[in-house]
């Protein structure tokens, strides 16, 4: 009874654009007056006052708008790489952007970001380049933090898979950057596979376009830490 009186109430208010804390404090009010004034019996006389039991307190929380999530930040700026993805896959030989000498930068490290498909160049811990990639699908691609050994090469072709890469440089195991891939010969390059960067693709391997696999290949330091995750 009482949660349906106070809806009534709320209801009659709304078009008067009562505030919700005054709606509630003025039937709070009249619930009083009515619990401490004298019942009517049966037969319509009235009796003495009576004591009423308190009603359960019901907490009315008006929305507060500003405790509203903000707009994922995630998703802004995956929006923010669009284009530069649409760039890189209608351009997959190029590079992502102006590739740095690395040689005149200290303390290099790589970051590869599964959730973003990109991969991080940092100095120092500030990032000096970026670019588009093709982690592995079904989360293929190891998480955690390895260091390169210095292995690579300029091609390799793989028979279960029909397919190859260039300018490979190994991360862990079998697991490396590379080029997208190719058929049996460097060079001949699966543009249906390559058009896939950006997304995951790969079976664990990072694909980078083909000038940042050969940039990557050619002038990151043996031993960089390459964290992934």
């Amino acid at each position: 009874m009482i949660y349906a009186m106070i809806r009534r109430w709320v209801a009659f208010l709304r078009p008067y654009r009562v505030p919700l804390a005054a709606s509630v404090a003025s039937l709070s009010a009249i619930v009083l007056c009515l619990g401490l004034t004298n019942m009517v019996t049966a037969n319509g006389r009235h009796g003495e006052a009576q004591s009423v039991a308190a009603a359960p307190v019901v907490e009315l929380v008006e929305l507060d708008r500003s405790s509203a999530p903000a707009v994922n930040a995630a998703l802004a700026a995956k929006q923010a790489r669009e284009p530069l993805i649409a760039k890189v896959r209608a351009n997959w030989r190029e590079p992502t952007g102006t590739q740095p000498d690395l040689s005149q930068y200290s303390d290099i490290s790589v970051d590869v970001s599964l959730a973003d498909q990109m991969v991080y160049v940092k100095s120092q811990g500030k990032v000096i380049y970026e670019m588009v990639a093709s982690t592995g699908i079904n989360d293929s691609t190891p998480h955690g933090t390895f260091r390169t050994n210095g292995a690579g090469g300029d091609h390799f072709y793989t028979p279960y898979d029909h397919m190859g890469a260039d300018y490979w440089t190994r991360i862990t195991g079998v697991y490396l950057f590379h080029s997208v891939p190719t058929g049996y010969d460097a060079g001949d390059y699966i543009e249906s596979e390559a058009v896939k960067l950006g997304q995951p693709a790969s079976h664990g391997c990072v694909r980078l376009t083909v000038a940042d696999a050969k940039w990557i290949h050619e002038q990151l330091p043996k031993g960089t830490p390459v964290t992934i995750g």
